[in-house]
């Protein structure tokens, strides 16, 4: 049977758009990831931080949610964060834009949480991240 060629998930325009909100540039490798898996689920879902912590990727996050939840995180915690994707639960990983921490990751917490404890640091780069991750 024919194989059919699929659409970008996420397209330049919508990458642009994000990228006017939280006034910054992606660099090239997290455009490219969210082209290719907005709105997906990989078999390799388990991140496992330096703490032994073990973090599951439930879904990586389609425009809608990045566009708003970007909006949300510079506005109200006036953190430059993309929430890239989700667990199960609903906390969020995202790559973070404020200087201090230039794309590192962190997982934001926002249930059970103080507001000031609400983002914690999972990994230094989004590739130890991706690198990272290991099927269930």
């Amino acid at each position: 049977m024919k194989t059919l060629t699929l659409r970008p998930r996420l397209g330049i325009k919508s990458i642009e758009t994000i990228e006017q909100i939280l006034g910054e540039k992606f660099p090239k490798y997290f455009s490219d990831f969210l082209i290719k898996n907005a709105g997906l689920s990989h078999f390799e879902c388990i991140f496992i931080d330096k703490n032994n912590q073990s973090w599951m990727v439930h879904e990586y996050n389609s425009y809608k949610d990045l566009y708003g939840l970007t909006n949300e995180f510079i506005g109200v915690y006036k953190r430059k964060m993309v929430p890239f994707a989700h667990d199960s639960g609903g906390w969020h990983f995202c790559l973070c834009f404020d200087d201090e921490y230039k794309h590192e990751i962190f997982i934001h917490r926002w249930t059970d949480h103080e507001v000031e404890e609400r983002f914690l640091k999972i990994a230094d780069s989004f590739e130890e991240f991706i690198e990272g991750l290991q099927a269930e």
